[in-house]
Formats: C-alpha cells, sequence, structure tokens
C-alpha cells in the first residue's frame, strides 16, 4: 500500500469540503493500516490530539469496507482556527468544529455510496463539552446566606437544559454514555429512558404520582433487570414525592433518588 505524504492527508480533507480547511492531517490509507494491524474488529480507538478527526474518518470508512464494529473517541482542547485561514472564513472558529463536520460528511458520503450496506453500520456519534457541573454547589460565607438560602432552593443551574443533567448523571453513576435514552412525555412532563428501562429520569417542576404510574408502566413495557428513578427534588410537593415513591414501589422499583 502506498501511503504517500502529509499532502494526501490534505487531499482526502479537501475532497470534503471543496477547500483546505486544516493543514497536513494524516493520510487515511496510513491510519487505516494502521487501525487494521493493531485492533480487532468492535474495539475502541482513542485519539487525544483529535484535529480533524482523521482517526473518526479512518474508523468510519474501515467498518463500511469490513462490516466491522469499531468505535472512536475524539478529544480535542477548543483551540481557535487563524482568523486568517480558510477554515476560519468558512464558520469553523475552533478546530473541533472542523472536525464534528468531518464526521457528519464521511458518514453522509458512506450512506450515498452504500445505501443497503449503511442500514447494517452504526454511523451516529454524540459531541460533548467538558464544563462545570450542573448541580449548584453551597456558598457557606454568612455574608451572602439570604442569597444562598433563595438561590438554593432550585438546585439546579439555571442556564442548564435537562439534558446538561442527564448525562451528568449518567457519568456518575458510571454509565455508557452511548446507551439507547427514549423520551416520553407522561402528564406532560419529560420522562428519559437510559437503557431500556434500567434507569428513569425526571427533571420537570410539579410532578405528580401520576408521571409515577406513567413509569411503572414503561418499565414493565420493557421488564429490565434492574430499574432506577431519579426525580428532581424540588419537582413536587412532599406529598406528592411519597405517593410517587409508593406507587413506583408497587411497580417493583424500590432503588428512587432525588437530586
Amino acid at each position: 500500500i502506498e501511503f504517500r505524504t502529509n499532502q494526501r492527508g490534505s487531499d482526502d480533507i479537501k475532497k470534503l469540503f471543496n477547500e483546505r480547511v486544516f493543514d497536513f492531517p494524516k493520510p487515511i490509507t496510513l491510519l487505516k493500516s494502521l487501525i487494521n494491524i493493531g485492533t480487532v474488529h468492535n474495539e475502541i480507538i482513542l485519539d487525544f490530539f483529535a484535529g480533524s478527526s482523521s482517526i473518526a474518518h479512518s474508523v468510519l470508512e474501515l467498518n463500511s469496507e469490513k462490516m466491522n464494529n469499531r468505535k472512536f473517541i475524539q478529544v480535542q482542547l477548543p483551540e481557535k482556527t487563524n482568523p486568517k485561514s480558510e477554515a476560519y472564513n468558512s464558520g469553523y472558529k475552533i478546530i473541533s468544529d472542523i472536525g464534528k463536520e468531518r464526521i457528519r460528511r464521511v458518514v453522509q458520503k458512506i450512506k450515498d455510496e452504500n445505501p443497503k450496506k449503511s442500514k447494517e453500520l452504526d454511523l451516529g456519534f454524540k459531541v460533548f463539552k467538558l464544563d462545570s457541573s450542573n448541580i449548584k454547589s453551597w456558598d457557606g460565607n454568612p455574608e451572602n446566606l439570604n442569597e444562598s438560602l433563595f438561590d438554593a432552593v432550585g438546585n439546579i443551574k439555571t442556564d442548564r437544559t435537562e439534558e446538561d443533567v442527564l448525562y451528568e448523571i449518567l457519568l456518575k453513576y458510571g454509565l455508557d454514555l452511548t446507551l439507547p435514552i427514549e423520551e416520553r412525555i407522561i402528564e406532560g412532563k419529560k420522562v428519559f429512558n437510559v437503557g431500556l428501562g434500567s434507569l428513569f429520569i425526571c427533571l420537570s417542576d410539579n410532578i405528580t404520582a401520576k408521571v409515577a404510574e406513567g413509569i411503572g408502566q414503561w418499565k414493565e413495557a420493557c421488564s429490565p433487570e434492574i430499574c432506577r428513578v431519579i426525580f428532581k427534588d424540588n419537582g413536587f410537593t412532599d406529598v406528592e414525592k411519597t405517593n410517587s415513591v409508593q406507587t413506583l414501589k408497587r411497580y417493583g422499583i424500590n432503588e428512587i433518588r432525588s437530586i
């Protein structure tokens, strides 16, 4: 196999973007050969210096060619692109923007070129950004006591979404971030079903026992080996919280937590 130089890598990415958005990325032919030699068909390839995500590109192509199920994890600091570069002028303000778009384009290319085969491949990916906890920390300074007490009524930061909190819970429980997640509205409240019924999460306000009833019925339909439920602590009144716990216990759910 002829790998050539990093100029080949530049050609690879230019074919996807029709412009040079990244300087001298690694050539795909070389990476695919190294991955094929060093891993088996279902391993995880981790790249702590993702750059334009050449590794992800290579894994996706190799999976498509050999019908493998290798996975990739790309890690990249939020390094800014040069304001004078083609990448910056095309809207890619940080390097990871290039990598994300490259993965999307490679996936679309595989689907276009192999529509039948692509249906048997896992071509999805998720993007996470490192941030502080979604849960407010307690400020024990007596000078801020009034403010702290009122602020603690809602313990989730106001600029965070339910999805943000959801993934922090998965991390703290040591659960795989690639587990299937299904959403359903029960009595007007959004409920997340993680891992086919192994974990239910509801972070809405004004939760009632009817929501718990809906979760219990959903759990029975999934029939998981174990089941846990997590609510937002100030999401319901004490009475509704007690009723909800008893309702879930009727469905065999005994591990109930609140945050």
